[in-house]
């Protein structure tokens, strides 16, 4: 069942003319996999598994243009930063005064799919200053890590990590998903809710670290384990291990305050979800069993604290 629902998801996104150049994107060769649609798709399904077929096709195509804008400020043009946040907002997102005509076709596409999915997607129209925050702070966090690197400036692993919960694009995934779930929540129950997201988005920036840890590396791009290397002189194993054991300790942390949040009751099956999610990818990261931290010595702590 769940295989002939991607291929239904697959074949939907492969019909849109207008999407070909997002769509297509992920079915040219890709150092991420050789069925990057597939595992859109896949992922789409699993991530909010009580969603409609409907809401899969947006979450899939939210993934899409979360993958075609990440590879365009990554591989395309890396020489963008922080001075172009307004120009790349205004290539990809529906900025006031802004006209389609003058974008290229692609990132014009990008724009105005996004904007209509925000009204076809039937949501809530409370969420949708949330959602245009979430896409926001996804730009601005590449264009920082683009600017780290351009400038060779040293960066702490707390301010690392603190851009790189954003720059991973989970809170754009997760809060599609809850505005798709709820109406009518209070903005301080939204707060705590965002919480969350921003612990389990670090738990998958570790995660991805620990993956892609080789390419960045060739890609003269640095990521947790090498800061951590570098903060404390570890060799590049204890690096990885380093990385592991806080990724556990910011798993546990999700896990407590999801625990404490159940008093609330409201929004239990989000909060669950976010956990079961945060866990499914890290399986699918290949990283080791989570759900219990190992405990650390004293002496291969790592101090966090951004400068």
């Amino acid at each position: 069942m769940l295989d002939r629902r991607i291929n239904r998801l697959k074949d939907l996104l492969l019909r849109q003319r207008d999407e070909a150049a997002i769509v297509g994107h992920l079915t040219a060769s890709n150092p991420r996999g050789d069925d990057l649609l597939g595992e859109v798709c896949r992922a789409s399904l699993a991530l909010h598994p009580a969603g409609s077929f409907e809401q899969a096709a947006a979450l899939a195509r939210t993934m899409a243009y979360i993958l075609y804008i990440d590879d365009y400020l990554d591989d395309e043009h890396p020489e963008l930063d922080l001075s172009n946040y307004r120009e790349v907002c205004q290539h990809f997102l529906l900025w006031h005064n802004r006209d389609l005509s003058q974008m290229p076709l692609a990132c014009a596409t990008v724009g105005r799919k996004l904007e209509e999915q925000f009204i076809e997607d039937q949501v809530p129209e409370e969420w949708t200053p949330m959602r245009h925050l979430v896409w926001e702070k996804f730009i601005w966090t590449m264009l920082q890590e683009n600017q780290w690197l351009k400038n060779k400036e040293r960066v702490t692993v707390g301010a690392y990590l603190a851009n790189g919960l954003y720059s991973i694009a989970f809170p754009v995934v997760q809060v599609s998903i809850l505005a798709f779930s709820y109406e009518n929540v209070s903005q301080e129950l939204k707060n705590r809710l965002f919480w969350h997201i921003c612990q389990a988005s670090r738990v998958v920036r570790l995660a991805n670290d620990l993956r892609s840890s080789e390419r960045d590396t060739a890609q003269g791009r640095f990521n947790a384990a090498d800061l951590i290397a570098a903060a404390g002189q570890l060799s590049p194993a204890a690096a990885r291990a380093a990385v592991v054991r806080l990724m556990e300790e910011e798993f546990e942390g999700l896990q407590k305050g999801v625990a404490r949040e159940k008093r609330t009751g409201v929004t239990q099956q989000f909060l669950a979800h976010l956990v079961e999610s945060t866990a499914m990818l890290l399986d699918y990261y290949h990283v080791p069993d989570s759900r219990q931290a190992r405990p650390k010595p004293p002496e291969d702590r790592v101090s966090l604290r951004a400068s």
